[in-house]
């Protein structure tokens, strides 16, 4: 796959997200009538949006060959890494955090107070939801479409490294609504890719990404927002410290993950 056919793809991936949510919200709007309690209309909307683009990308421009009972095989799989992927996924929290962080690290800077004002949500039905669709159609659905997709397509016309910037950087296009969130994903799309290309197996992928936003959704939801863990705002030494811990366990599972492999290849 050329460079210029994956972010073809990406944008077609977002145009089929956008026109499924679209068609369920529209006709509900203007023949039915806006309902007084959104959560539902808008929970199912955004889950069916993700796995409807998703399937027509599949159908209609994928048909791979999958061999499920392969991939379901715990044999196929080794135990080491995914006791380590809980370290990378902790040391990619710590790494993206400056990111995530960027607005108030420029407010502090210039004097200006930085009192987090995040609110956790009390509605349970919109908390299962996001759950659903953070933990379970995320992980999946994205790292088949970048990883599994995107990125073996690109490892068949272009270098590795090439293939892997490219595929995290349609990744990262993807989230362009949180805009603070654009390098922290383009960083763990180059883990991400990273693990793939160096194992061939989506299932560390989908693992890795589950641990990531199961940490996020974990902080969000005891009251600290995913800006606010662990260290708060103080842009101390310790807060850098910790950017720095976080490069050093990400590259030292990293290390690992990819020498475990080479039994299982």
């Amino acid at each position: 796959m050329s460079i210029i056919k994956a972010f073809l793809y990406t944008v077609l991936a977002f145009v089929f997200w956008t026109t499924i949510q679209l068609a369920i919200l529209l006709p509900i709007k203007y023949l039915i009538g806006e309902p007084d309690d959104f959560t539902h209309l808008f929970g199912i909307t955004k889950i069916v949006s993700v796995v409807g683009a998703f399937l027509l990308i599949y159908f209609f421009f994928w048909k791979p060959n999958f061999d499920f009972k392969k991939a379901l095989k715990v044999q196929n799989y080794n135990p080491r890494i995914y006791l380590y992927l809980p370290l990378i996924g902790i040391g990619l929290l710590l790494i993206n955090k400056p990111f995530w962080d960027f607005n108030k690290i420029m407010e502090y800077f210039q004097g200006i107070s930085t009192n987090d004002n995040f609110v956790s949500s009390n509605n349970n039905i919109a908390l299962i939801y996001s759950l659903i669709s953070t933990l379970l159609i995320a992980p999946i659905v994205e790292e088949l479409f970048y990883r599994k997709f995107l990125l073996d397509r690109l490892l068949e016309k272009n270098k590795p490294i090439l293939a892997i910037i490219v595929s995290s950087i349609c990744f990262s296009i993807m989230h362009i609504e949180t805009p603070n969130n654009l390098t922290p994903t383009f960083i763990s799309g180059i883990i991400l890719g990273i693990i793939y290309f160096k194992t061939k197996k989506t299932g560390y992928c989908i693992m890795l990404h589950f641990i990531v936003n199961l940490i996020i959704v974990t902080t969000n939801n005891i009251g600290i927002s995913d800006e606010n863990w662990l260290i708060g705002y103080n842009f101390d030494i310790y807060y850098w410290l910790s950017f720095g811990v976080g490069i050093i366990i990400t590259v030292i599972g990293m290390k690992i993950i990819t020498t475990a492999n080479t039994v299982y290849n």
